[in-house]
């Protein structure tokens, strides 16, 4: 009686499951077949194809994204006359473990890359809330190749983020996802506002986790490990800010000089580089018009 109850029991979990990889499956193609452009969507999955040849990569949070986002991919794709992509996750939902494992799923398609540009902003390295970040998959793909890979990979909070990544793909803001056409990020401040910059610190301050910061160093140099076994070569950048340097900076940028000769990789701090209030839309985040100077002036002589 219990052998009958546990295989029937066990028929009808697996078919659910069967039926519930199939819808996950059809409404992941409907949103794949739109044909997303990387600066069209924040989502990695949509845009990475298999066996490409890229000359860039940007790897970071927002700061690495903004580089991509409201059609400012072209525009640096021209400055540069290189080809880019750009596997950066802002909107608070990624730290540089997940980082990490888009670009093991990069390498793994058979794309290349020559050049990754690794932003290092300060409150990658140091926040706890990027790290455990549960949402962090639910603008991807359902991909059963992407799924057994993070299954395999090392992670925190690793099953509510696939518990997140299966149920999103059931809801309409899913479904209905449809690729961003905005160009152009116009927003600009008039000056600095000292009591905003302030607070913005304070809590950045107050969140700073050490051990979180020397894991995330190992994790970076994970990625310098792989980009080596893959025949890229990384370079570091601290992006620009308003009010220039990040609690956390000092340590940062000691890491990263110790990564610049461990690997003999490139280290530039851009933290103070950018001082003029129009070129952001808001204090730590370049606008469209800010990336075309800041790609001109600073980018395109490095990369």
């Amino acid at each position: 009686m219990i052998k009958k109850f546990v295989f029937r029991f066990s028929c009808v979990f697996l078919c659910f499951f069967g039926i519930l990889t199939i819808v996950l499956l059809i409404t992941s193609k409907y949103v794949n077949d739109k044909n997303f452009k990387n600066s069209q969507t924040e989502s990695n999955t949509l845009i990475i194809k298999s066996n490409h040849k890229y000359d860039l990569m940007f790897i970071g949070i927002s700061h690495a994204r903004t580089f991509s986002r409201w059609g400012n991919h072209e525009i640096v794709e021209k400055i540069l006359n290189k080809k880019i992509i750009n596997i950066g996750q802002g909107s608070g939902i990624c730290g540089i473990n997940e980082q990490l494992f888009y670009l093991q799923y990069f390498y793994s398609n058979g794309n290349k890359v020559d050049t990754i540009a690794l932003v290092l902003s300060p409150p990658m390295l140091t926040s706890e809330e990027l790290a455990i970040a549960s949402n962090t998959f639910n603008l991807e793909v359902f991909d059963l190749n992407f799924l057994y890979q993070y299954l395999m990979f090392d992670s925190e909070n690793k099953y509510q983020r696939i518990i997140e990544y299966s149920q999103s793909k059931l809801k309409s803001k899913w479904i209905h996802l449809m690729p961003d056409h905005k160009i152009g990020k116009i927003d600009s401040l008039i000056k600095i506002d000292k009591v905003k910059v302030d607070q913005i610190l304070l809590a950045r301050q107050k969140n700073i986790n050490m051990q979180r910061f020397k894991k995330s160093c190992y994790q970076v140099e994970k990625i310098i490990k792989l980009a080596e076994r893959n025949n890229s070569k990384v370079v570091f950048m601290i992006p620009p800010a308003l009010f220039g340097k990040w609690p956390g900076h000092n340590q940062t940028c000691d890491f990263a000089k110790k990564m610049k000769i461990k690997y003999k990789i490139n280290f530039y701090d851009f933290s103070e580089s950018v001082f003029k209030p129009e070129y952001y839309s808001d204090h730590h985040h370049l606008n469209t018009k800010g990336v075309k100077y800041f790609t001109n002036i600073y980018l395109k002589p490095v990369i």
